[in-house]
């Protein structure tokens, strides 16, 4: 059974339906690890038996010990359940088949749940995988949500702790940390530990949350389409500090131009912001980067875009090919942005 929607699997758990194995994937890890824990309650009940919890990792992940404890019948309740943290591309190959051929048909007293934090590079072997957990349970996959779900999150964590917090503040959290729960809610823990009751402010925010490289480098490219030149070698500095390698600033650097150049090409196309994420392949909850792309975009001419894109691939391959000082190279870089955006 493959489940659409996350609204649909999380209907399913809280129902009293009990598959036989689950395959739990993608690219947040934070709801991976909550329906994990959600599925083990389910199948053991809130008291349960430990020797009724078996735990397996990649890692150490004995075939014949898995096996073993998913044939096992349970002792003293109705089941039994087996996890296993499992990293695809590392498992070899004959064990990657023997585990397919046990989750193909495990006993009705076991529920074997699977867990996949890394995205494979072995499409063909997790399309084996997918298979084997759909023909005897459930597959989902917990990709990114919506950004009125992740501000809801946001919100609801907060009152749990006891504080107050804006949708306006949550926005502005998730651009400091991206949409990566598992992030959100370490920093969100942290924030109301630190306001203890009460109203979070931005300042909270800019005080406590540890600010992702990603939005630092959002934060250098508005810098450079606005024109200020001083905030950004101010980044620059402060991404220095931080010990970030310019390879990889100058990598998230060239993303938000790539994302310029879709938006002026999805601009001229006529296109609204909504249609051009879903025909470029941006996340569900991504669209304001192509909004804010395409409003952008109006400033230069294709020509003077395309500049900047070669600019930053010399750039990077100077970086990766010579032996010189790569924040010379990323600041010469940057000046040379600011003169080519000057005017069209």
């Amino acid at each position: 059974m493959k489940f659409q929607l996350e609204s649909d699997f999380s209907k399913h758990v809280k129902g009293p339906e009990l598959l036989r194995v689950y395959l739990l994937y993608g690219s947040q890890v934070y709801l991976i690890g909550l329906y994990e824990k959600m599925l083990i309650k389910k199948t053991l009940g809130n008291h349960y038996n430990p020797f009724n919890l078996h735990r397996f990792h990649n890692g150490n992940l004995d075939m014949q010990a898995f096996y073993d404890a998913v044939e096992q019948l349970p002792m003293f309740a109705e089941n039994r359940c087996v996890t296993l943290d499992l990293d695809v591309d590392k498992l070899d190959a004959s064990s990657f088949s023997d585990l397919c051929k046990v989750l193909e048909d495990p006993p009705n007293t076991t529920t074997v749940i699977i867990t996949v934090k890394n995205q494979p590079a072995k499409k063909d072997r997790f399309r084996a995988l997918v298979k084997a957990c759909n023909g005897a349970g459930g597959v989902v996959e917990l990709g990114a949500r919506t950004n009125s779900n992740l501000l809801r999150f946001l919100r609801d964590r907060a009152q749990k702790n006891g504080c107050e917090l804006s949708s306006e503040n949550a926005s502005y959290l998730v651009s400091r940390c991206t949409d990566d729960m598992q992030l959100l809610w370490s920093e969100m823990e942290k924030l109301c530990a630190y306001v203890g009751n009460g109203t979070i402010t931005r300042a909270h925010i800019d005080a406590v949350v540890t600010t992702v490289l990603q939005a630092r480098v959002f934060d250098l490219s508005k810098a450079i389409m606005r024109g200020n030149f001083s905030l950004a070698m101010d980044l620059v500095d402060q991404l220095t500090d931080l010990r970030e390698p310019p390879s990889k600033v100058l990598a998230v650097l060239a993303s938000s131009f790539v994302d310029l150049y879709r938006g002026h090409t999805a601009r001229q196309a006529g296109m609204t912001p909504a249609q051009a994420a879903i025909d470029l392949g941006y996340a569900k909850n991504r669209e304001f980067v192509v909004k804010n792309a395409m409003r952008d975009s109006g400033a230069y001419s294709a020509p003077q875009i395309g500049k900047m894109l070669s600019l930053l691939a010399d750039a990077d391959f100077r970086i990766k090919s010579t032996g010189g000082d790569d924040r010379v190279v990323l600041e010469q870089t940057i000046a040379n942005l600011f003169l080519l955006t000057e005017k069209k």
